[in-house]
């Protein structure tokens, strides 16, 4: 069996390029490692890494991100490019999962891009499963500008400990019969799922807000400011099943780009389950450009129950 050494934090830039690297033999850019390493750095996330080789001619690379909420986001380099040697790649990669597997995670995640037919292969020789294809899109929150649409008997109400309880159990509504990764229902608590979108971004409780319709919680945004100051992300936007089709997923995302007018910010950004026909009509609709596609990829664990969502 190879040597399998652990990254120290003083390693980790120099292996970005190779984590990071495109298919077809391109190392990751300057510019793209230290925007990387500035997310790493983030106090909620803990990450972990492991390599086969020495620092600067590894065979082998795995980064695991240990995200709040209990899940982690796991990167591989490109088998067979750049010194990566694919059967060394395949007994890190399964090795690195079985000492996640001792973490207490829910799941892993591994995000490639659609062509990249080798990560894929490695990634189900491990036994990750293909969760669903990703669009991400994005808007400029300025223009052009319709103001968001009244809607009768209505009330906004912002994420805090007095409507913990409310938010949770929309959510848990929200993912009943939803198009957006439906795979990932129930394999973890609510609490764990809330957690997660915390930590999404910059955690703004202002910018978590349930929609009341004739006092009844019928849909909700949570929206998630990035590091660069400009941009916020959609990390979560669902309706009730009993609100569906009457125009309230509109609502919502008028909602969201006006809150993002109101603190300065120019750009809104989402993915979406390419699989999810109605809510990209939604985002097509209303201004909304795609910008890049990835794959998916899960590997579940086996973890402890309780009330789960997804």
């Amino acid at each position: 069996m190879p040597n399998i050494e652990q990254v120290s934090r003083e390693e980790l830039k120099r292996t970005l390029p190779l984590l990071l690297a495109t298919p077809g033999g391109r190392a990751a850019s300057r510019t793209a490692v230290q925007a990387f390493q500035d997310y790493v750095h983030d106090p909620r996330i803990r990450w972990e890494a492991w390599r086969i080789g020495s620092v600067d001619r590894a065979v082998a690379l795995v980064l695991a991100l240990l995200l709040p909420g209990s899940t982690a986001i796991v990167l591989i380099p490109v088998p067979a490019e750049l010194g990566i040697r694919a059967v060394e790649q395949q007994e890190l990669l399964r090795t690195t999962l079985a000492l996640l597997g001792q973490r207490g995670l829910y799941f892993a995640q591994a995000l490639i891009l659609p062509k990249a037919h080798a990560q894929k292969n490695l990634l189900e020789s491990a036994g990750f499963r293909l969760l669903a294809p990703l669009t991400y899109l994005e808007r400029d929150v300025r223009y052009p500008w319709v103001d968001p649409p009244q809607v009768e008997e209505s009330a906004w109400l912002t994420f805090g400990r007095q409507t913990y309880d409310e938010f949770a159990a929309l959510l848990l509504e929200t993912y009943k019969e939803s198009q957006d990764c439906p795979e990932l229902t129930r394999l973890r608590p609510i609490d764990a799922v809330i957690a997660g979108h915390q930590a999404a971004g910059e955690f703004d409780p202002a910018l978590w807000e349930i929609l009341r319709v004739d006092g009844v919680s019928a849909g909700c945004i949570l929206l998630a400011p990035l590091r660069d100051g400009r941009t916020v992300e959609l990390a979560y936007m669902g309706v009730a099943p009993a609100f569906r089709r009457r125009g309230l997923a509109t609502v919502l995302l008028r909602r969201a780009l006006a809150q993002c007018r109101r603190r300065g910010a120019r750009r809104l950004t989402l993915a979406v389950d390419e699989r999810n026909e109605p809510a990209k009509r939604v985002y097509q609709r209303n201004g909304f450009q795609v910008t890049t596609q990835r794959d998916a990829y899960l590997f579940p664990f086996q973890s402890p129950g309780g009330s789960q969502a997804g």
